[in-house]
């Protein structure tokens, strides 16, 4: 069996979110390793233009803000200007936010849920055309939303809307998967833990 083959990604496309540093980063680094032209996204163009050019000329910067409706259609358009199909989107992209009980602000509720949770949904909905362009029954495209462990079980901190949102984006994912699986796009979730950040 030609391993290689097998897990091969040579003539696919994928777009990251996130995909400046951290987890997106290293996903970038193993999608180019086996074969994929990459795109990142992240809401600092430098951090993301640096990136792309430090993971070679198979990784393209699409800096974007994903976290409102409006970045997610932007960085729809500025995809299709380039792409045709989209094979792999990875929704990475996160924030956290720690505060106690009594204190906890609206803004670090909404910061949180919208780049977690909807921007997610409302960017794949935004690239949809594209995911299906990719889509066979062969050769089925893939959503893949980044949770965490924290949307199963708890954490020793204060970090409500986190923990709401790793789980929502959990659900939807189960939710979008049962949708999305009629157009040969199929949707899942992995539930990382903690990361030392780098």
């Amino acid at each position: 069996m030609d391993l290689q083959k097998l897990f091969g990604l040579e003539g696919r496309v994928a777009l990251i979110t996130g995909g400046s540093k951290n987890l997106g980063r290293h996903m970038a680094e193993g999608f180019i390793a086996a074969g994929a032209k990459v795109y990142i996204t992240s809401r600092k163009a430098a951090d993301c233009e640096k990136t792309a050019s430090e993971l070679g000329p198979n990784c393209i910067a699409l800096p974007m803000d994903v976290s409102t409706v409006e970045g997610c259609r932007a960085l729809a358009a500025a995809f299709a200007e380039k792409e045709a199909k989209l094979d792999i989107l990875v929704n990475n992209a996160g924030a956290a936010w720690g505060a106690e009980f009594e204190d906890f602000p609206e803004a670090g509720w909404d910061k949180v849920m919208d780049l977690n949770v909807k921007g997610p949904f409302f960017l794949t909905q935004s690239l949809y055309p594209a995911l299906k362009a990719a889509a066979s029954v062969a050769q089925p495209a893939k959503v893949i939303n980044i949770g965490s462990i924290d949307g199963i079980r708890l954490n020793p901190w204060e970090t409500y809307s986190y923990h709401a949102s790793k789980s929502a984006i959990l659900y939807l994912t189960k939710r979008m998967a049962a949708r999305l699986v009629r157009d040969q796009i199929n949707v899942t979730a992995i539930a990382p833990g903690l990361l030392h950040q780098t």
